[in-house]
């Protein structure tokens, strides 16, 4: 089941004012040639984490998309999830986020946009995993 990231206005902006540094300042600068290249990458790299973040649950694992990096979480390693709000990097366009912790020591941050349905997709697979509440 597929799970599109929640995108905060806030963060949106953010994006835009990006891309415009990456592409826009190049070509009004009359300068662009020669700074296209870095500006043009990290501007596609921008575009692919807005347009391609999102989180699938299958049946072993959350298959986590970010831009052009994918990150696999075993759902049987999955200890404890939790609701959280937090504005720090991570594979996630919004301050409302779902912590995942797995793997002893491992932890990750999602925003899916539905995020009842994420965690009981996820509670189907994996009856086990310890649930905090909602702060």
């Amino acid at each position: 089941m597929y799970f599109p990231s929640k995108k905060d206005g806030w963060m949106g902006f953010l994006h835009l004012v990006i891309l415009f540094l990456c592409f826009g300042l190049p070509i009004l600068s009359g300068e662009w040639l020669w700074i296209f290249v870095i500006p043009l990458v990290l501007g596609i790299v921008n575009l692919l984490i807005w347009f391609r973040t999102g989180y699938r649950v299958e049946a072993e694992e959350v298959v986590i998309h970010y831009g052009p990096v994918t990150i696999n979480v075993p759902i049987q390693e999955i200890e404890r999830v939790g609701y959280m709000k937090s504005p720090f990097v991570g594979p996630a366009l919004s301050v409302d986020r779902i912590g995942i912790t797995y793997s002893a020591s491992k932890f990750v941050t999602v925003s899916p946009r539905d995020q009842n349905g994420f965690v009981e997709a996820l509670r189907r697979s994996n009856p086990h995993l310890i649930l905090d509440p909602k702060r």
